[in-house]
Formats: structure tokens, C-alpha cells, sequence
């Protein structure tokens, strides 16, 4: 999975923003998401980012992919994200 073309994510002072440029649409994030959206944005992969998720967050990794996987959904959902797991 990628981030489509043309959504910039942003840390914006204590919030963070995925802006859709071809939309016009701002979504804010929380911390993990901006994460998420930042590791996705640097190529890696869905393990890389639970690894990153748990060690930052002190989650286990269960509980980390079942978030990781929801945010998933809802990024495609908004149109955030392309390609398949």
C-alpha cells in the first residue's frame, strides 16, 4: 500500500493533517495515524510499521495490527491510500 498521489500529510504545530490536493479535502490525524500515513508515505511495509507502532506506543502487536488494519480501512475509505495488502 502507498499513499495516492497528491495527499500530503503534514504535521501542522500538535496537529496533523493528510491534506488531498486533487480533493481540496483536509482530514486531521492523531499521533499514530501521522505515523501510519509517514511510514506508508517512506515504502514500508505493514510489519515494519507495526514493529514501529509497538516500540513507540508500548502496545502489543495484536493489538497494534487489529488498529493498523481499521485505519487501513478508513484511509482507503477516504481515498487516502492505494493498493492492496
Amino acid at each position: 500500500m502507498k499513499i495516492k498521489k497528491g495527499v500530503l500529510i503534514q504535521k501542522l504545530g500538535k496537529t496533523f493533517v493528510a491534506y488531498d490536493n486533487n480533493e481540496s479535502v483536509m482530514h486531521e490525524l492523531n499521533e499514530v495515524g501521522y505515523i501510519i500515513l509517514s511510514q506508508l508515505e517512506k515504502g514500508k511495509t505493514e510489519g515494519q510499521i507495526l514493529k514501529k507502532i509497538t516500540a513507540e506506543f508500548k502496545i502489543t502487536r495484536l493489538e497494534a495490527k487489529k488498529d493498523l488494519e481499521k485505519f487501513l480501512q478508513v484511509l482507503k475509505k477516504a481515498d487516502l491510500i492505494v493498493g492492496n495488502k
